[in-house]
Parts: C-alpha cells; sequence; structure tokens
C-alpha cells in the first residue's frame, strides 16, 4: 500500500515536470522561428547591399575605363607628329610661316 502511494505522489510530480517541459520546447521552437525569421531578413538585407555595391563598382570601373580612354586620345593627340604645316608653324616659335605662292 505505501508503495503504492509512493507511486501515485512521484506520478503526479512527473507529470507536473513533463507539463513544464513541454512549455519550455514550445518557448524554445517559437525562439527558433524568431532567430530564423532575423537570420532570413539580415541575408536578404546583405544580399541587397552587395548587390547594389557590386552595381556601384561596375558603375564606377565603366567611367573610369571611359576616361582612361578620353585621356589616351588626349594624350595621342599631342604625341603623334603633327601635319606638315602646323609642323612648320610649331618650327617656327608657334608663329605660322608664309609660304609664297
Amino acid at each position: 500500500m505505501r508503495k503504492a502511494l509512493m507511486t501515485e505522489q512521484g506520478k503526479g510530480e512527473m507529470e507536473s515536470h513533463i507539463g513544464q517541459m513541454e512549455g519550455s520546447v514550445k518557448d524554445l521552437e517559437r525562439q527558433v522561428q524568431e532567430w530564423k525569421l532575423k537570420c532570413e531578413a539580415i541575408e536578404k538585407r546583405e544580399a541587397e547591399r552587395r548587390e547594389s555595391e557590386a552595381k556601384k563598382h561596375k558603375e564606377e570601373v565603366a567611367y573610369l575605363e571611359n576616361y582612361a580612354r578620353q585621356l589616351k586620345g588626349q594624350l595621342e593627340t599631342f604625341v603623334t607628329p603633327a601635319k606638315k604645316g602646323a609642323g612648320a608653324a610649331a618650327a617656327a616659335g608657334g608663329q605660322p610661316v608664309l609660304q609664297a605662292a
């Protein structure tokens, strides 16, 4: 009889403990869901940021390439030998040379 009473008392305590544990499990599952949602939001935000930075970088590279082409073109106009008439003018100190006709 005494053993049956102790078993019955232990059974009540165990059921109470199981109820507490099930509540804890539900709370932890809710926390897991919250963290998953936060993680997904952060990943989405970072993907958008990386995409934006990649686009900005691509535009900057295109601008610098265009600028380099323009500078190269300007440099080539200064480096290439001038035409005959302009070459003689440059040789005469910048004054155009008049030729007799």
